[in-house]
Order: structure tokens, then C-alpha cells, then sequence
């Protein structure tokens, strides 16, 4: 059974923002709402910092982050990497961690381009 989200237009209007060519930075998080669904929680065009403050330890949630660098002598060039981050909350049993493991490259897929 693949991994479902539950507010996909959501999640898509959230991408379509942070892969915008004018996106200088910015982050997604989502976060299980059932065993094989999860939800786009948030998002941002601010530092990672607050995505970090989202994480939950009885969770496990996936992220993306997009950093934009200026190359350095060329103001019109920028250097963009997407991180794709999964995010394992020290509260999460052992047998949840290896239920989830299953959907780790759907959660990529979600979360595309990564």
C-alpha cells in the first residue's frame, strides 16, 4: 500500500511556491496522520530554524528544504539544493520506525523535486 496524503492540493500550491525560480529559500513538512497517510503540516520561506522547531519526538516527519546560494562573482547565478529530510523523533518505538521505513521513498516522491 503506498503512502497517501490527505490535502494534496495543499501540499502542491505549498510546492509550487518554494520551486518557484524566484524562491530565494524555504521549507515543507509533513507529518503522519494515520498509518499509511500523512499531511502537509507546514511550510515556509524563512530558515530552517523554524521548520526545526516543528518537530515532534512522538513523530516521524518528512521534510524538504531549498537553499538558494549566489554564486560567488555572478549576481544572476544562484546555486539551489533541495534537502530532503526525514525526521525520527526519539519517543518513536522501534517497531513504528520500521512501519514507516516502508514509505520513505514515497514520502520522497511526494516531496519532488528532491
Amino acid at each position: 500500500m503506498p503512502l497517501r496524503i490527505d490535502n494534496e492540493g495543499e501540499l502542491r500550491e505549498a510546492q509550487a511556491a518554494l520551486f518557484n525560480i524566484n524562491s530565494t529559500a524555504g521549507w515543507l513538512l509533513l507529518n503522519y496522520v494515520g498509518p499509511s497517510t500523512v499531511h502537509f503540516a507546514a511550510g515556509g520561506d524563512t530558515g530552517v530554524e523554524e521548520m526545526a522547531n516543528l518537530f515532534d519526538d512522538d513523530m516521524i516527519q518528512y521534510g524538504l528544504i531549498r537553499l538558494v546560494e549566489p554564486q560567488a562573482g555572478d549576481s544572476l547565478k544562484s546555486i539551489v539544493r533541495d534537502v530532503f529530510v526525514t525526521y525520527v523523533g526519539s519517543a518513536v518505538g522501534i517497531m513504528e520506525k520500521n512501519k514507516k521505513a516502508a514509505f520513505l521513498s514515497d514520502a520522497q516522491d511526494l516531496l519532488q523535486p528532491f
